[in-house]
C-alpha cells in the first residue's frame, strides 16, 4: 500500500476521523430534515469523544500492547550484550527549516536509552535505522538526526551506522538487514519506544534478526488517582489514545501481511 494511501486511511479511521463523520452525517441529517437521525449521529459523536478522551480507555489499549514481561523496563547491567544496538526513528525531528538542530519529541528516550546501552558496553556499534516518511531536497533523514544527537550523548561518530532509506517500521527492519549483513550482526537490542515494541520485534525477527527487546518510553504508569479522573476527557488522552490505536491498527494490518 502506497505510504500516502495509509497516512490518509488512517487518519480517516482513527477517532478524530470517525467524530468529524459522524459530524458531517448529522449535519446532512439535518439539512434533510431526518433530526432523528441526526440526534443518534450527535450522541454516538458525544459518546465516541468521550470514551477516546479518557485515561480509563488509554490503560486498556496499553496494557494489551505492552502484555510481556520483556517488554517492561529493565535495568541496563540486566540486558546481555549484543553484535549491535538498533535505535528507530520517531524520537527527533530531523532539522529542516526553521530548526538549525534536531528537535527532541515525546519518543527522545529511544535515542537516550541507545547512548545509555552503548557506554554501557552492550555492543559495539549503533545503527540508526529511520529516512523522511516525505523526502525532500536537501532535508536530513531521522537517521543523520539520531546521530547527532548521539554524538551529543558522547558516542563517537565511527561506532554509529546510518539506515536512512526507510520509512516505516517493515522498511526499517528489511534495510537494517541488508547493512547487518556486511557487518556481521546476528543478535542486536531492538531500541524503540514500548507501545511499538511488539510489532518492531516481530519486523526484525522476520527478516532474521535475534533480537533483544530494550523498550523505553513507557506512556502509562501506576496511577493512584481518584477514579472519577480515569473517566473525566482531556485532549492529552485523545491524543495519546489516537496513538495507542494507530499502533493496534499498525499490528493488525502486519498480521495479516505476514
Amino acid at each position: 500500500m502506497p505510504i500516502l494511501l495509509e497516512k490518509i486511511l488512517t487518519l480517516l479511521f482513527a477517532p478524530l476521523g470517525i467524530m468529524f463523520g459522524a459530524a458531517i452525517l448529522a449535519l446532512i441529517l439535518l439539512t434533510i430534515g431526518r433530526r432523528r437521525g441526526a440526534v443518534i449521529f450527535l450522541a454516538f459523536l458525544v459518546a465516541w469523544g468521550w470514551i477516546w478522551s479518557t485515561p480509563f480507555l488509554r490503560s486498556i489499549l496499553y496494557s494489551s500492547l505492552v502484555e510481556r514481561d520483556r517488554h517492561l523496563p529493565h535495568y541496563v547491567e540486566n540486558l546481555p550484550a549484543g553484535d549491535a544496538i538498533i535505535v528507530l526513528g520517531g524520537g527527533v525531528q530531523p532539522v529542516s527549516s526553521p530548526l538549525v538542530y534536531p528537535d527532541l519529541t515525546h519518543s527522545a528516550d529511544r535515542i537516550w536509552h541507545a547512548a545509555r546501552l552503548y557506554h554501557a558496553d552492550k555492543a559495539r556499534l549503533i545503527i540508526a535505522s529511520g529516512g523522511n516518511v516525505w523526502p525532500g531536497p536537501k532535508r536530513q533523514s531521522e537517521a543523520g538526526a539520531i546521530r547527532a544527537v548521539l554524538n551529543a550523548f558522547g558516542v563517537p561518530d565511527d561506532v554509529i551506522v546510518i539506515e536512512d532509506r526507510s520509512r516505516n517500521t517493515r522498511q526499517n527492519a528489511v534495510f537494517t538487514a541488508d547493512l547487518a549483513a556486511s557487518l556481521g550482526i546476528g543478535r542486536v537490542l531492538l531500541v524503540t519506544s514500548a507501545l511499538h515494541m511488539s510489532r518492531a520485534e516481530a519486523a526484525f525477527e522476520r527478516v532474521g534478526f535475534d533480537v533483544v527487546p530494550a523498550a523505553v518510553d513507557f506512556s502509562v504508569r501506576k496511577s493512584n488517582s481518584p477514579w472519577i479522573l480515569k473517566i473525566l476527557p482531556s485532549a492529552y488522552n485523545l491524543g495519546v489514545n489516537t496513538r495507542l490505536f494507530r499502533e493496534h491498527l499498525g499490528r493488525l494490518i502486519y498480521r495479516i501481511k505476514g
